[in-house]
């Protein structure tokens, strides 16, 4: 048929819009898949890894040691695996902090990802993640316990693959902290006294609550940690969750905006050729024939962008996949895009555009085909008496007409602004908002400048310091909580009232703090119901108050309330709160929290989100050039015969450009103010949907310094866009368009 001659001149004509959306629908898609590639890749590993690394179900430590005979005895009787794991914290000359293990043989075993296992009493393997960050390779020594050790492999273990040196800690430390493990001979050795922790699977989940009755009453419990709790474990799936659930939103919102975008564009381009589409009717096409001529050239740029995508996704599913992996440690996840996913990022988009181009010719071709062939359909507005009689200058009258009288392209330049915009804004606010943590951290915790949380109680009241009761409890769902019992006169712990402003009146009974609040769906007046960790007893109190804390999820009342649960004398305490660093008689140090613990963890994350975090700006700056560049181009196309007008009465390139591109900037700056909006309400929508997966309340910052630097990337993507379009205008042969306007 000839028809079927103008699909190579019409793509040749219109080369520059089918390269603009086609890369419009690629770069829409990318996110998508970038996530998607990621997550699914990183949850399948995880997966893998912990069945074949015998995964723990849960961790604990008791008051009295479990014997051998006894661990065998509870393993019969309730059906679970156990082991007994023994290590030592040590910490080196140069501020190192290592973990050495006692290699567990049934229960979270390490897998090696380079190197071979120590066979010699002086040779370890170490953490993988402390190593690649570290730049030590086989071979090396480090220093474990005051005495050197040559590395002879790396390794991962299936309960520290989010490498958190305390369990309470928010991000993870692989800059001063590392796991090592020797032989059982060179373990033995080097350290007389070992702490133990015991590692069960449980074969049927409903003996857990029987098995651990019995340890309790039999051991006496002092911690319980569920894998379901255990953040080293559970971020692995909560983030490759978190990265599926971001690429089904990027797939709804990105190619979904980008493609409403480009089928505006494809109906408008439409609507341009009505006099060839009329003249074919009155050749005697018919409609079906021409609907489907059309729609076919519609889903060009859908299957180019989409089959281009696909295929850079397959071949770089590597780097897409290693983009998500800067939280774990060295993971070596097979990264692929399943077929259904690509199929989907190619049809959908195209199907969408074919949908689009055949309701626009079908629409188009209701009308007379004397009609389109005079070209008058859609071209009536009311805007071309708009300031008539105004004294307003002919090129702001010609800007504004241009503007209001065709709110179509309009919304297409004003969409192009706001996506480039949102998706810039949010890059930074995410950068603001992690830097702004540390500041506010210990604001929000209090005064005191170090935090000791101690392994053991003490009785002896510390001299210049604040002593605090804390014990872990847990609601019926196994999610944990501090349970804290402090002084009603202490000075270095917050104990601000949300509700009031003013200091709580803990004497009056139980406050939270508002991350436990938001965890535990909690308000002031609320009664909240909790068991202890080891003999499951349920307590219910009343919340009086919320205490403005984001940071640590506990709550806090009286040493006097906290003593009547607990059941420990009023004069115990396992924490600590100084204004100067102060050291321990023996190893009873847990954990310390200073106020450079969170600024230190925050930074690390930026460092290691950094590539995900300005791969977010770069595509957010290609979205704006190509969709601004699609729609001012069809500015041009549209407004040829103005152009041709405008030279034949004798203006000048720069005032031509003036009078037709220019009219855009009233455009620029609604699309950058609500583009930021809406990148900061995405942004506080993250934070506040993924309070428990990050284990704080991140506050959602955006700084002037990034706010203007928003502003002058879209910015310098609008002019890049219009100094792209610019030549087209130049281009515009007044004669062809003059003679058009005759015809």
């Amino acid at each position: 048929m000839k028809l079927n001659r103008r699909y190579t001149r019409s793509i040749r004509s219109n080369l520059s819009f089918y390269v603009s959306a086609s890369v419009l629908t690629m770069v829409g898609l990318l996110l998508f898949y970038l996530f998607y590639v990621a997550g699914t890749g990183i949850g399948k590993y995880g997966d893998d890894f912990f069945s074949r690394n015998h995964r723990e179900d849960a961790s604990f430590t008791t008051m009295q040691e479990i014997s051998d005979d006894d661990l065998r005895e509870l393993e019969r009787k309730y059906g679970v695996q156990l082991e007994k794991e023994r290590y030592v914290n040590t910490e080196e000359e140069d501020g190192k902090h290592v973990r050495v293990f006692r290699a567990n043989t049934d229960i979270d075993l390490y897998e090696l990802t380079e190197g071979a296992a120590p066979t010699a009493d002086d040779e370890a393997v170490i953490s993988a993640g402390y190593a690649e960050n570290n730049d030590i390779h086989i071979g090396d020594r480090v220093t474990i316990g005051g005495k050197e050790y040559k590395v002879t492999g790396w390794f991962l273990r299936p309960d520290y693959l989010y490498m958190l040196e305390n369990i309470t800690d928010d991000y993870k430390n692989i800059t001063t902290f590392f796991l090592a493990s020797l032989t059982d001979d060179a373990f033995d050795k080097a350290f007389e006294q070992s702490s133990v922790s015991y590692k069960v699977i449980y074969g049927d989940p409903d003996n857990e609550k029987d098995f651990r009755l019995a340890v309790n009453e039999d051991y006496y419990t002092l911690s319980y940690l569920s894998a379901d709790e255990n953040t080293r474990i559970t971020f692995v799936h909560e983030q490759a969750d978190m990265f599926i659930l971001a690429a089904w939103v990027m797939l709804v919102m990105l190619p979904f905006i980008t493609v409403a975008l480009i089928s505006i564009i494809i109906g408008r381009k439409i609507r341009s050729e009505q006099k060839i589409i009329g003249t074919l009717s009155a050749l005697g096409y018919r409609r079906s024939t021409l609907m489907l001529h059309y729609s076919l050239l519609a889903v060009i740029p859908g299957l180019a962008g989409g089959v281009l995508m696909a295929v850079a996704a397959e071949l770089l599913s590597d780097w897409f996949g290693s983009l998500g992996l800067a939280d774990y440690e060295p993971m070596q996840p097979e990264f692929k895009l399943p077929v259904l996913i690509a199929l989907a990022g190619i049809i959908i988009p195209t199907v969408i555009y074919f949908i689009a181009a055949l309701l626009k010719v079908k629409k188009l071709l209701k009308h007379d085909t004397v009609e389109l062939l005079s070209g008058a359909v859609g071209t009536q507005s009311k805007t071309h008496r708009m300031l008539r009689d105004t004294k307003i200058k002919v090129r702001k009258k010609f800007a504004i007409r241009s503007v209001l009288g065709s709110p179509g392209r309009s919304f297409v330049v004003f969409l192009g602004v706001f996506l480039g915009a949102m998706i810039v804004s949010f890059s930074y606010i995410f950068i603001d908002s992690v830097k702004a943590v540390g500041s506010q951290a210990m604001n929000e915790f209090g005064t005191f400048k170090y935090e000791y949380i101690l392994n053991t109680l003490q009785d002896d009241e510390p001299e210049n310091a604040d002593s605090v009761m804390v014990v872990a409890y847990e609601n019926s769902d196994g999610k944990r909580f501090s349970l804290m019992g402090v002084d009603s006169d202490c000075k270095r712990w917050n104990l601000t009232d949300s509700g009031t402003g003013s200091r709580a009146d803990i004497e009056d009974g139980w406050y939270m703090s508002s991350l436990c609040a938001k965890i535990f769906g909690v308000e002031a007046g609320d009664e909240f119901t909790f068991r202890s960790i080891a003999s499951l007893e349920e307590y219910t109190v009343t919340i009086k108050g919320i205490i403005r804390n984001g940071y640590q999820n506990y709550i806090v009342s009286t040493r006097e309330n906290a003593s009547e649960i607990t059941g420990l004398d009023t004069s115990l305490y396992n924490c600590v709160l100084t204004d100067e660093s102060r050291s321990f008689d023996g190893d009873i140090v847990q954990e310390i929290i200073t106020s450079d613990t969170f600024t230190n963890q925050m930074e690390t994350m930026l460092d290691e989100m950094s590539g995900l975090v300005y791969a977010l700006i770069i595509i957010g700056a290609i979205i704006c050039i190509a969709a601004l560049y699609v729609s001012i181009n069809m500015l041009v196309s549209e407004n040829a015969n103005n152009i041709s007008m405008l030279k034949v009465l004798g203006y000048d390139r720069k005032k031509i450009d003036k009078m037709v591109l220019n009219g855009n900037h009233l455009l620029l700056i609604p699309g950058l103010i609500l583009g930021m909006l809406t990148g900061y309400g995405a942004m506080a929508w993250y934070c506040d949907a993924f309070v428990e997966t990050e284990g704080l309340m991140i506050p959602v910052d955006f700084s002037v310094p990034h706010i203007i630097l928003t502003i002058c990337i879209v910015t310098l993507c609008y002019f890049v866009s219009l100094l792209l379009v610019r030549r087209k205008v130049e281009k515009v042969d007044m004669i062809e368009s003059l003679k058009d306007n005759r015809d």
